[in-house]
Order: C-alpha cells, then sequence, then structure tokens
C-alpha cells in the first residue's frame, strides 16, 4: 500500500504542475506523433486513453525490423514470449501467464486479430506480423470489453485496413544473416467510390541457428480485405488470412544433467556451446551417457528430426452501422489451424502433436450517449473446437493423448461513463460470463520399469546388476500415437507374450526377458463443466488540461478453470486477478516530451501452474494445478523527448515487485527435484490429502511407494517478472538534399528472472543488455527507404525457455545471436 500511495502522490504532482508550462499541440509535425488506439472499443489518441497500454505503430515495427511476433517484447518492456517446443507459445505479462504445450489450457493472455478473438496462443504465429496498423498491448485483467476474460492482459493485432479512393502500394525485402530473406508487400485498391480492397502478403524464410537446424524460419501468409461503406453511416469490412508454416521450429539446447545422490542432486554441466542443438552427432553422443528413468538404461539417440507443418486460416466480418441509439459493431469470424509438428524439448525422443482446430465466435456492440452518459452494452458467443493426438516420448515412458475438447463461452457486457463535467468523468463496468467446457479425452502412459512394478521397482545401482543398462536390455519406445500399435510393436519384438492384447484398462506387462516390467495405464476423461463468473471495473478520469490525464482503476478478472489428461488430477479451478492502477499521461512543452506514468498493485490467486508432479501411483503427470498465490505491484514509466524536429529519445522503465505469498508444489522421487524446502506429506495435513478411514490422520502419502513431499516455494520472486526493465532509444535524422540520413539506436536492459516453477539455478536467466542499430537512407517526403541494422549487437544469446526435463536434463531454448541484415523498402 505504501508504494501505491507514493505513486499516487507523485503522479497528482506531475498531473497538477503540468498546467504552468504544457501548451495545446498544434499540427507542428516536428512535435510527437498520436497513435490512435481502440483499447476503449473506440477511436482515440493513445494519451487520451485512461488505461494501462502500450501501443506500437507501423513506422515503430518498420524501425526495429519487428516481423516476428517473439520481437513485439522489445517494445513493450512488460511482455515475455516464449516457446518451449512445439506449435504452443506462452505469454507472460508481469508475472502472469501459463507454461503449456496443451491446446486446451486457456492463455492468460488475451489475443485478438483484427478485433478477432483466438482461442489459442499458436495464433501468434498464425497470424504473420506484416502489413500492420498497429499492436496493442493491454496491461491487467481484462474482464469487460474484450472477447474473452483474462488475467494478464490483452494482446491486439491490427492489420492496415482498406482505404476508399486511393490507389497505392508498397513492399520491402529483408536479406540477413543465416540467409535469411523477409518479403513483404501490399496494394490497396480502389473498386468504386464505396469499395476498396486491399492484399498483402510475406514470405519469411532463415536458415537455423543452431547445427542441427533449429531455430530456423520458413513462413508464408496472404491476407485479403475488402470494405464497403455505401454510406457514411454503414461500413462492412470483409476479411481473409491463411498462412503455412513450416521448417524445424524452436531448438533445444542441453545445459546439463542432475543425478540423483542421498544428499540431493548434483548438476554436471554438459560440454556444448550454445549452437549445438539437440539432434547433432555431438548431442546424441552425450545423450547417449544419460541414464534415463525409470527404466534406468542409458538414452538412445534422437529417433526423428523436429519439424512443424502447421496451416492456419480465418474469415471475418465487420459491420459498423450508426444509428439513432448509438454506433452498433458486429463482429463474425471463423478460425482454424491444422498440422502436426514434432519436438524434443524438454529432452524429449521424440514429441508429436497432430491437432485440428476451429473456432466461431460473434460479438456485437452499441455505443452512444444519453446526457451525460456515455455507454457500451454488448455480447460475445464463442464455440472452439480442438481435436489432438499427442505422444511425448521418454524411451522408458511413453504417454499418448487423445482428446476431442469444446470450449462454448458466453458473455454480456456493459459499461457507463458519466461526464461530471467536461474535465471529470466516472466510469462503471460489468460483464457476466458463462464458459462450457467439455472434453472426451484419454491418456495412456506405457511405463518400462526396471525390476517390478512400484515398490518392488529398481533404481540405481541395485538396477545395475540386474542388467537395465545393458545394450538392447529394455524396450525403447518408437514414436506411436495408438495404444495398439505400441503394443504390436512390444509383441513383434520379443519383448512381452505374444498373447497379448490392447485391452481398455490398466494392464501390466513382464518383459520376457526378466529384467523389468511395463505398465499401460487407462485414464479417461469424459466430463462437462461449468464456470461462471461476474467480473468488474471501477474507475475515474481527469483532464488536469488539455494535454495532462490522471486517471485511477479498480479491476477484476478472471479464467476458467477445465479438464485436462492428467491421471488423478483430471480438473482444475479458474484463476482470479484484482488490480488497482493509478496513471498520469501528459504532454509538455509544446508537444515536445511525452510522460505517462502507471502505478499498479494485483492481486493475483488461484494461479494455474502447469508443472511435472506424480499421481498416487507414482505415474509422472504434466498437470495443470491451482498452486500459486501473489502480490505484484510496480512503477511504469515512459518518457519521449523530441528535443528538435529531427531528434527524438525515448526510455521506457518498469519495476516490477512480484512476490509469491503461498506457492506449494507437490511431488516425489524420482521426481522431486525442486529447488525450495520440503516436508514429507501427512494425510489430514492439507486438503489435497484428506484422511479417510482408509487413510487415518498422520499416515504418510506414499506415491509408488516413494514419500510424497510439500516443496514450499513462497517468498519467491514471481517467474518471468524481472525487477527491473530498461528500454532506452534515440533517433536522429540528418537533412542529405532531397534525402535523409537516419540512424537509431535501441537498447533494452532485463534484471535477473527466473524462467521456471521449480526455482533451479539454471532456470534462473542472469541480467543482461541487448542492442540494436541501424542505419537508413531514405527518400525525405517520402518513397523508398534503404537500411542497414544489426541486432544483438553485444551477441549474447539468452535463455527464454529453461525446463527440468522429466528424464533429468536441463534445457532451454535461447534468442537469436548477433545478426545483421540490409532492408530495401518502397512505396507507389
Amino acid at each position: 500500500m505504501r508504494l501505491i500511495l507514493l505513486t499516487t502522490s507523485a503522479l497528482v504532482s506531475v498531473a497538477v504542475a503540468a498546467p504552468a508550462f504544457a501548451q495545446e499541440a498544434g499540427n507542428d509535425q516536428s512535435g510527437i506523433t498520436d497513435i490512435v488506439v481502440t483499447a476503449q472499443r473506440k477511436e482515440e489518441s493513445l494519451q487520451k486513453a485512461a488505461v494501462a497500454i502500450d501501443a506500437v505503430s507501423q513506422a515503430q515495427l518498420a524501425n526495429q525490423g519487428v516481423t516476428d511476433p517473439r520481437n513485439i517484447t522489445k517494445l513493450v518492456p512488460s511482455l515475455t514470449i516464449s516457446n518451449g517446443g512445439g506449435q504452443n507459445s506462452s505469454l507472460f505479462l508481469r508475472g502472469v501467464g501459463n507454461r503449456t504445450n496443451n491446446s486446451y489450457n486457456d492463455p492468460a493472455i488475451a489475443i485478438s486479430y483484427d478485433g478477432v478473438y483466438v482461442a489459442r496462443p499458436a495464433a501468434l504465429t498464425g497470424a504473420a506480423f506484416y502489413d500492420l496498423e498497429r499492436v496493442e498491448v493491454l496491461k491487467g485483467p481484462q474482464g469487460i470489453l474484450y472477447g474473452r476474460n483474462a488475467t494478464g492482459g490483452a494482446l491486439n493485432i491490427l492489420p492496415a485496413k482498406p482505404k476508399l479512393g486511393d490507389r497505392f502500394g508498397g513492399f520491402s525485402v529483408d536479406v540477413g544473416s543465416y540467409d535469411a530473406v523477409n518479403a513483404n508487400g501490399y496494394v490497396n485498391l480502389p473498386v468504386s467510390d464505396t469499395v476498396a480492397v486491399r492484399l498483402a502478403g510475406t514470405r519469411q524464410i532463415q536458415n537455423g541457428i543452431n547445427r542441427d537446424g533449429t531455430d530456423d524460419r520458413d513462413v508464408w501468409s496472404v491476407r485479403g480485405q475488402l470494405l464497403f461503406k455505401p454510406s457514411d453511416n454503414i461500413s462492412v469490412k470483409i476479411g481473409g488470412d491463411y498462412t503455412k508454416v513450416g521448417g524445424k521450429g524452436p531448438g533445444n539446447h542441453y545445459l546439463g544433467n542432475y543425478t540423483p545422490g542421498p544428499n540431493g542432486y548434483t548438476f554436471t554441466a554438459s560440454p556444448f556451446d550454445l549452437y549445438e542443438g539437440m539432434n547433432t552427432a555431438a548431442a546424441n553422443a552425450y545423450r547417449n551417457t544419460l541414464l534415463g528413468a525409470p527404466g534406468f538404461g542409458f538414452l538412445q539417440s534422437m529417433n526423428a528430426q523436429p519439424f512443424i507443418d502447421m496451416e492456419y486460416w480465418g474469415v471475418n466480418g465487420e459491420l459498423n452501422a450508426t444509428t439513432g441509439i448509438g454506433k452498433l459493431t458486429v463482429i463474425t469470424a471463423y478460425r482454424a489451424d491444422k498440422g502436426s509438428v514434432a519436438f524434443n524439448g524438454p529432452g524429449f525422443n521424440t514429441a508429436v502433436n497432430i491437432v485440428n482446430d476451429n473456432q466461431t465466435s460473434v460479438e456485437a456492440r452499441l455505443a452512444g450517449r444519453v446526457g451525460p452518459l456515455d455507454y457500451i452494452v454488448g455480447g460475445f458467443f464463442l464455440n472452439d473446437n480442438s481435436f489432438a493426438s499427442n505422444e511425448f516420448n521418454q524411451e522408458f515412458v511413453l504417454p499418448i493423448q487423445r482428446y476431442n475438447h469444446n470450449t462454448k463461452s458466453w458473455a454480456g457486457f456493459g459499461q457507463l461513463t458519466y461526464n461530471v463535467t467536461d474535465r471529470f468523468r466516472l466510469l462503471g463496468g460489468l460483464r457476466h460470463t458463462q464458459d462450457t467446457k467439455k472434453m472426451d479425452g484419454i491418456i495412456n502412459n506405457f511405463i518400462t520399469f526396471c525390476g517390478g512394478l512400484p515398490p518392488a521397482n529398481l533404481t540405481p545401482p541395485a538396477s545395475f546388476p540386474n542388467g537395465c543398462a545393458a545394450p538392447n536390455a529394455l524396450p525403447r519406445y518408437p514414436n506411436f500415437l495408438s495404444t495398439g500399435d505400441t503394443i504390436n510393436w512390444l509383441v513383434a519384438n520379443g519383448w512381452i507374450s505374444a498373447t497379448a492384447t490392447d485391452q481398455a484398462n490398466p494392464q501390466v506387462f513382464p518383459l520376457l526377458n526378466g529384467r523389468g516390467t511395463i505398465l499401460k495405464t487407462y485414464s479417461p476423461v469424459v466430463a462437462t463443466r461449468k464456470f461462471n463468473r461476474w467480473t468488474w471495473k471501477a474507475s475515474a478520469e481527469f483532464d488536469v488540461s488539455p494535454q495532462n490525464l490522471l486517471y485511477a482503476t479498480y479491476e477484476t478478472g478472471y479464467r476458467a478453470g477445465g479438464m485436462q489428461l492428467a491421471e488423478g488430477h483430471p480438473t482444475y479451478e479458474p484463476e482470479y486477478l484484482d488490480s488497482f492502477t493509478v496513471g498520469s499521461k501528459n504532454r509538455f512543452f509544446d508537444n515536445k516530451v511525452q510522460l505517462n506514468l502507471e502505478g499498479f498493485w494485483w492481486k493475483y490467486r488461484d494461479q494455474q501452474i502447469t508443472y511435472f508432479t506424480v499421481d498416487s501411483s507414482g505415474t509422472l503427470i504434466n498437470s495443470n494445478e491451482n498452486a500459486g498465490r501473489v502480490d505484484i505491484k510496480g512503477v511504469d514509466a515512459d518518457l519521449i523527448v523530441k528535443p528538435t524536429r529531427n531528434t527524438t529519445l525515448s526510455a521506457k522503465v518498469q519495476y516490477l515487485d512480484s512476490n509469491y505469498k503461498d506457492l506449494h508444489l507437490y511431488t516425489a522421487a524420482p521426481r522431486d527435484n525442486i529447488g525450495c524446502p520440503f516436508t514429507l506429506m501427512t494425510y489430514g495435513s492439507n486438503p489435497r490429502y484428506p484422511a479417510s478411514t482408509t487413510n487415518p490422520a498422520g499416515t504418510q502419502v506414499l506415491a509408488g511407494g516413494a514419500p510424497v513431499k510439500d516443496f514450499n516455494c513462497s517468498g519467491h520472486q514471481g517467474v518471468f517478472a524481472p525487477k527491473w526493465t530498461v528500454n532506452l532509444g534515440a533517433e536522429q535524422v540528418v537533412p542529405v538534399g532531397n534525402l535523409e540520413l537516419v540512424g537509431r539506436v535501441d537498447t533494452a536492459w532485463r534484471d535477473a528472472q527466473w524462467g521456471g516453477f521449480e526455482f533451479l539455478a539454471f532456470e534462473r536467466i542472469p541480467a543482461y543488455w541487448t542492442t540494436d542499430a541501424s542505419l537508413t537512407l531514405r527518400a525525405a517526403k517520402g518513397g523508398w527507404s534503404l537500411s542497414a541494422y544489426v541486432l544483438n549487437i553485444e551477441d549474447k544469446r539468452r535463455y527464454l525457455f529453461p525446463q527440468q526435463s522429466p528424464i533429468g536434463m536441463a534445457v532451454t531454448t535461447l534468442s537469436a545471436p548477433r545478426t545483421w541484415g540490409v532492408r530495401f523498402g518502397a512505396d507507389f
């Protein structure tokens, strides 16, 4: 509370002092350019939007060469985007987000593309970054005006729209290191006085940065939009897009391996630099020296190359009509994706996902004014279907998933703005959401134990005289997607009895060589769950002057619970976030200085955290648990100074204090490598393990014969929540006759942060600087430009998504090293 009070006092001081030297901005182009946003479902200047938002214009995206969605973090310090393998991206904003490769988990950061809510983070890749009008990042819960509830924020990707009466176009071509080519083009065509069409496309290719060919890029995409405006009161926009993503995808790296011992785990670093990848001869030779549990034989080389083969497409329509009672907006859309991916993270051999998803959505809003009241009322409907067939091959463990998942979300919302005076406004918003989720799925695990089933299984050193580590002593599973194929393979290769068949129940298969036992688990999930929640917002806004705004907001957010394919843990509950924000937006000195300040305090509870744990039988599961309660508070400052027409300086600084008030993770050996103190669990000591007649109070809780441990990680800094983030930029334009020479430098500092919920040493991402520079020659009045640029001048690869492998390894994906390129662009 003290931090918020201090921040509020500082903001009020700035705002009250502003009239002494602030002036109304004119049309002087030497001043700071406005960005128009639609964050509050109306067009307004970013400086007039009384919300916590970062907006990135088309020019800013072009200046910093942002064509990959992951690079938007260069311009928005509070946002982290990473990928641990496969098609799904993980988004965190101020420490709020989720790490998962399952498409049935809702994202904590809502993604919208051209005004359409998109249900899965994979759309971040599918909605390729080209020919964009702007990108908006809203910080904090989005529980009122946006298509779907989100606890952490919203990422709005807005393509450039058709324009009536104008014929124009443009293109740009980048050529750079790792044989990168990035070509973009667009054209705007007037069909008649009332109809215009805009077509755009991109082709992006890059060779793999890693020695195994991963960290490459292979994307092509097209987009078409048609605008029909028969009168000033009616407009209809219809759009369609298609994106194809190929290549090998993000690559993982071996950082080292954890070996269990009587006094805990010992970490031994791998011998590799940060370019090896996981599927070179050297990486596989290293893998062959590692023991895999629970068979405790040496791991084999990767059995397949990673790949991405995905298609994304969609159509959407938007109607805007001005009526006697307000402006009506209706947005309808259909989006789909299908394809397959294979990946090795976190140390799998190999994971394969086959997906086929589609969604239909309708959103309607009516905005108007009655006397001193501005209003927005509306409704939203989403029908999202996801089918997947997955396997996550760990050699001695083969989890096979297959599911159909459906989400239907209905919501009604409204927001009123009471204009108390011309300068003072009070806002209130309310939304009711009902989510219905259905799952028809099953997970089967084939688990090979050395010796018998737990507790008769053998671990090192007893596993060695039993011969489990000898070559070909135990089966290593191929990448099967069905239980029948797996059992047939085991029979055909003489591992289990020739009479074995696949049955719809748990099964045990003794190995014919007598060295081990295979357990096939059987865990179907056929269920329907409903969730509903009222979320609300209260806000006050005060125009201290025409160029200075002060606001305060309290808002609530929620993310639905759901079902999952995790033995013994088939469901999880919603998470919630309450946010208090005070802010001030200011222009000073005849539009030469812009200073925006924000203080925030978030209360985040029942956080959904996905981590590797065990069920009651000791089976390893990747489970989404309501494990965390965290307080998040801080200050965000955004400064732009334009001392002359040709000089622009900028700084974004965020201080973030994210601290877990309560975080308990539960697991058992041999999956108990978590860097927090623990106690042994007994029945009745925790609601997770209630006492019963079968398990009296005080009895030790066991999983597969091993004691369950309660790891208390309370007090730790939040994940992907660096205490300090700093972005600095400088641009200088030098006139040269009819040309301009533009030099630009951007540098970013990220403080040390945690990248994993296990809080192991390798998951601590060290602090780092990253600097980009460019030099551009362009026509002074526009038309063409030629640029040369260098990215990551420091040539430091940083950890993006560190993961503890369920088979003992420490792995991570990495940012790009130093890269360079030249870009030519022209408008016509």
